[in-house]
């Protein structure tokens, strides 16, 4: 791909190659490129709802690096972002054609090409004036903050004007054709004396001031900190902060991918993205930095603020390692003597060191026998726990069979004709086989949840499912005159295992209608913030005691509240919402108090 040379193409970005050379070294890249070019619009992408994009960038570690060949980044994250918004939004599914280049000069060349149209240019991009009368600049998508840095050892500065008296003889370290460049030019033209060696990547520019003395030069804000955060011997020069108008990705003029990608920039989706990315490849503490820098009106101190931070860390740790020596030589100190007090006991002792010696033995030889026994115990505990888990296996499963043959002979018999008497007789039957038939099912749930079997989540419409669980409970409620109010919202979705989400609320509702007493109401809702979805269901039952609360998730554990009719209660309902909520994922949490009923609150997250 580079058949041109990065140092070609910045001679032409400063006009120092002829007209002849410019129209050549144009032509070579037009054709070396456009087998690459991208020049679909985002109107035409609407149309077919597909299409590649190219991005032309650069590495520019930590908004876009490459590990083993992959990329990944805050750069990388927020395109890949803009493609999934793309495709949520619009329809339009895009791909992505990365073209990596060595220097933004050569980016610039790409982007300005007509051929090239649709191309999206990437690295970091300062706006400024001069460069957006050839591209097209997105809104900021990050600060843009340089600033003058230099070695540990070098002078310190406050102020620009005591900015040339040290630093006049100094050499100046910058990218030829970037704002670092045209920045330190700008401080030149103010009289200052001193000379400019240019180097190949934006990056390297701080690991080029550690190594060499008597330099110095710009970084942008983030570099830096995240240079210092790693105590490299680098400081800050209190003079010629630039704060710019912020960091965006560059179109070609006639592009019209600005529209949704700018769109992109204000959702939510990628202000999440934004967090998230910052903290993991920039540090847990940016974010907040980041705000403060953008929303504070004095630059300096949130800046100086961060500074004393890194700089507390550093002292901190280095108070640390000074107390680890210390202590280190202490503890070589104690052990010379306690080895000369050893060796003097021992050279005097010896008859003593032989029978303690021998006691020694004797003990170890005790805790041997007693680690055996120990280990043997726990296996048999282990072989007792599992022969118990299959017999319940073994047990729940066999007992099936003979209860669905009732159920089948029951629905049978009711198609008889039976005296009142034997109906109800019938009916009863009926009704203690569904009662045995849930507890076998309530044991496998147990059994399964403990032996760690689980399956993988898919998307689930929650609304259906707890319509479905309404329904299923809307004869047993009405038999008790209880009214189950329901307002849940439609097209709630979530993702984890239906079986799961089906058990906890089953077990749930079961429960309040089983401790609710006649005549009353039970109330199910939904609610849905940014990032939650949230479903409560209050029962207007008894309520629990605190003695109640803190053992109700215990198996086989019976409450102080009693069901209402004379139901049955296995006690295992509960564990089983406590166990699958935890497979899911979410969150249960409960409100109650006495005689005023009881509210449990189950939350998930958001399916994005």
């Amino acid at each position: 791909m580079r058949q041109v040379s990065g140092q070609a193409l910045r001679k032409l970005v400063n006009n120092k190659f002829n007209t002849v050379g410019i129209i050549v070294l144009f032509l070579t890249v037009c054709i070396n490129y456009s087998s690459v070019a991208s020049n679909l619009t985002w109107m035409q992408a609407q149309k077919q709802k597909a299409g590649i994009v190219a991005i032309q960038y650069k590495l520019n570690e930590p908004f876009l690096m490459s590990n083993n060949g992959k990329l990944e980044g805050f750069e990388y994250e927020m395109m890949v972002g803009f493609q999934a918004y793309l495709a949520n939004q619009y329809g339009v599914h895009i791909q992505y054609n990365w073209i990596e280049w060595n220097t933004l000069a050569e980016i610039f060349v790409q982007i300005q090409t007509k051929e090239h149209a649709g191309d999206i240019g990437l690295d970091i991009i300062s706006w400024t004036a001069d460069r957006e009368r050839n591209v097209k600049f997105s809104e900021p998508y990050f600060p843009d903050f340089q600033v003058l840095i230099t070695h540990r050892s070098n002078p310190s500065v406050l102020h620009e004007n005591e900015f040339m008296s040290p630093y006049n003889d100094y050499t100046a370290i910058s990218v030829l054709g970037t704002t670092y460049d045209q920045n330190l030019k700008k401080i030149r033209d103010q009289g200052a004396h001193f000379d400019i060696r240019y180097i190949e990547q934006s990056t390297q520019v701080i690991q080029e001031l550690t190594r060499s003395p008597k330099t110095f030069g710009y970084s942008d804000l983030t570099r830096y900190l995240l240079a210092l955060n790693q105590d490299l011997p680098i400081k800050r020069l209190n003079a010629y902060a630039i704060k710019g108008h912020g960091l965006g990705v560059v179109f070609n003029r006639d592009s019209d991918w600005d529209i949704p990608f700018n769109e992109f920039l204000k959702s939510p989706e990628f202000a999440k993205i934004k967090k998230h990315s910052i903290q993991r490849h920039f540090g847990p503490e940016f974010n907040q930095f980041i705000n403060n820098l953008s929303n504070h009106q004095d630059e300096e101190m949130v800046l100086l603020m961060q500074e004393k931070m890194f700089m507390d860390d550093e002292i901190e740790r280095r108070k640390k390692e000074a107390a680890q020596q210390e202590q280190i030589k202490n503890l070589l100190i104690v052990a010379v003597l306690f080895t000369f007090l050893t060796a003097f006991f021992l050279f005097n002792r010896s008859k003593i060191k032989s029978n303690a010696n021998k006691l020694l033995m004797s003990h170890q030889k005790m805790i041997e026998e007693k680690n055996n026994l120990l280990s043997e115990s726990n296996e048999e505990l282990t072989q007792l726990n599992n022969e118990k888990n299959s017999y319940i296996h073994i047990l729940s499963h066999d007992l099936r069979a003979p209860i669905n043959n009732i159920n089948s002979i029951s629905k049978l018999l009711k198609d008889a004709k039976l005296t009142i008497d034997e109906a109800k007789m019938l009916d009863h039957i009926t009704t203690e086989s569904k009662r045995l038939s849930d507890m076998v099912t309530r044991i496998l749930d147990v059994e399964r949840i403990e032996s760690q079997q689980t399956e993988e989540f898919k998307k689930i419409d929650l609304s259906k499912v707890l319509t479905e669980i309404v329904t299923n409970f809307s004869q047993a409620a009405t038999d008790k005159q209880i009214s189950i109010e329901s307002n849940i919202s439609p097209n709630i979705h979530i993702s984890g295992v239906e079986a799961y989400v089906f058990h906890v609320f089953d077990n749930l509702l079961s429960n309040a209608i089983k401790f609710t007493p006649l005549k009353k109401k039970i109330y199910l809702t939904s609610h849905t913030t940014e990032n939650q979805i949230i479903i409560k269901l209050r029962d207007e039952g008894p309520g629990l005691s605190q003695d109640d609360q803190n053992n109700m998730f215990k198996k086989f554990q019976t409450l102080s509240a009693k069901p209402t009719a004379g139901e049955d209660s296995s006690g295992i309902g509960l564990t089983i919402v406590h166990k699958y909520v935890n497979l899911l994922q979410a969150r249960l949490s409960w409100e109650s108090k006495l005689s005023e009923g009881t509210t449990f609150i189950v939350t998930f997250d958001k399916l994005s």
